[in-house]
C-alpha cells in the first residue's frame, strides 16, 4: 500500500487555477473598461478645455465693452443721445445701448454658466480617474493572490508525488545498528512527540523548505532524509527528517505539518514510529 501523505487534492489544485482564470477574466475586463473610461476622461478633458475656452472669451468681451464704453463716464450715454439729429435717430441710438446692456447681463449669465459647467466637468474627471485606479488597482491585487495560492498548493503537490515516488521504490535492507541513534531496524518503538504549527513556513536544517504540507519531522540526531512511519490512533504517516529538535527533554519529534494533517495529531502525545529507510 502507498503510504499516507498530507497532499492538496486534486479538486483543490483546478478550484486554486480556477480563481486563477476568474481573476484574470476579471482584470482584463476592467482594463478594457479602463480604456472606456479613459475615453471618457479624455472627452471631459477636452469639454473642460472648451468650457474654459469660452469663459476666457466671454470675459475678454465683456471687458472690452467695460473699457470702450464705461471708463469713458456716465456722460458717453448722454452725449450719444443728445447728439441725435432727429427722433427717429434718438430712439434708434436708445434701442441701442439697451441692447448693449442686455448684452453684458446675458454676458455675465454665460461666465456664471461656464464656471458651473468647469466644476461639473472636474469633478467628473476627479470621479473617473480616482474609480479607474481603485478597479484596476483591486483586479491585480486579485489576481496576485490567486497566482500566489495555485503557486503554493501546485509546490505542495509535486513535493508530494516525489515523495511518493522515492517511497515507493524498494527500501535498502537496514543497516547495522551504529551508536545511539540507530535504534531504527524496523521494528516499533514508542517516543513522546510535539509538533510544527499546522500553517508553519520556512526551512529545516536540511535546507528543505517546510510548508503547511510538508511530510517531515525534527529528530536531534536521526540523518537527514531518514525515512519514518509513524502510527496515532489508527492512522499512518510517512515522513522524512528534515529539521534538528525538539529541545525539550523528554521529546523525541517535532512532527511537520502535513504529519499532524494526515494523524489528526495535536498537543503533546506517545506515538508509535518505526525506522525505514536511511
Amino acid at each position: 500500500m502507498a503510504p499516507s501523505f498530507g497532499a492538496p487534492s486534486a479538486a483543490q489544485t483546478t478550484a486554486d487555477q480556477a480563481r486563477v482564470n476568474s481573476a484574470v477574466a476579471k482584470l482584463d475586463a476592467t482594463r478594457k473598461k479602463s480604456a472606456d473610461i479613459d475615453a471618457g476622461i479624455r472627452r471631459a478633458s477636452g469639454e473642460l478645455d472648451g468650457v474654459l475656452a469660452e469663459q476666457d472669451r466671454l470675459r475678454a468681451t465683456l471687458s472690452a465693452r467695460v473699457v470702450a464704453m464705461y471708463q469713458s463716464g456716465d456722460d458717453a450715454y448722454i452725449t450719444i443721445l443728445l447728439t441725435s439729429e432727429t427722433l427717429q435717430d434718438f430712439t434708434a441710438r436708445w434701442q441701442l445701448l439697451e441692447r448693449m446692456n442686455d448684452q453684458d447681463v446675458g454676458d455675465l449669465k454665460a461666465i456664471e454658466v461656464a464656471r458651473t459647467r468647469v466644476r461639473r466637468s472636474a469633478g467628473s474627471l476627479i470621479e473617473l480617474q480616482s474609480a479607474q485606479v481603485r478597479a484596476t488597482e483591486d483586479a491585480a491585487r486579485e489576481v496576485a493572490a490567486a497566482r500566489k495560492a495555485l503557486a503554493a498548493d501546485t509546490a505542495a503537490l509535486a513535493e508530494y508525488n516525489a515523495r511518493i515516488a522515492r517511497v515507493a521504490k524498494p527500501a535498502a535492507p537496514p543497516k547495522a545498528p551504529a551508536g545511539p541513534q540507530a535504534t531504527g531496524s524496523g521494528a516499533w518503538l514508542t517516543g513522546v512527540a510535539s509538533h510544527y504549527g499546522i500553517n508553519f513556513t520556512g526551512r529545516g536544517a536540511s535546507g528543505a523548505a517546510i510548508t503547511p504540507y510538508s511530510m517531515m519531522v525534527a529528530h536531534k540526531t536521526l540523518p537527514f532524509h531518514t525515512l519514518i512511519e509513524f502510527e496515532y490512533n489508527g492512522k499512518t504517516a510517512v515522513a522524512s527528517v528534515e529539521d534538528r529538535g525538539p529541545f525539550t527533554p523528554g521529546r523525541e519529534f517535532d512532527l511537520g505539518p502535513g504529519v499532524i494533517r494526515v494523524l489528526g495529531f495535536n498537543g503533546v502525545h506517545p506515538i508509535q514510529y518505526r525506522i525505514i529507510g536511511r
